[in-house]
């Protein structure tokens, strides 16, 4: 319980609110898919879920880059 109420921050509320309008408008149009992708837009917000939390999208590099070893530092006395 403690985890849901912690770390609030914009793109969870985005999500909270979108899911909160597409579930009710999908109630009020009678359309079953706006109101399952609303319950799963707010229901990811509540317990803090998306595809980069599981590390989708991560900008970690693991190996060194290419051009590394080719860039000569700069001298200014040359």
């Amino acid at each position: 319980m403690n985890k849901i109420l912690r770390n609030w921050d914009i793109m969870r509320l985005i999500r909270l609110l979108s899911g909160a309008g597409f579930a009710i408008y999908g109630i009020y149009s009678g359309d079953q898919f706006l109101i399952t992708l609303g319950l799963l837009l707010a229901f990811m917000a509540v317990i803090n879920w998306s595809c980069c939390s599981a590390g989708g999208c991560g900008t970690e590099q693991k190996t060194k880059p290419i051009y590394k070893d080719m860039v000569k530092k700069y001298d200014p006395n040359k």
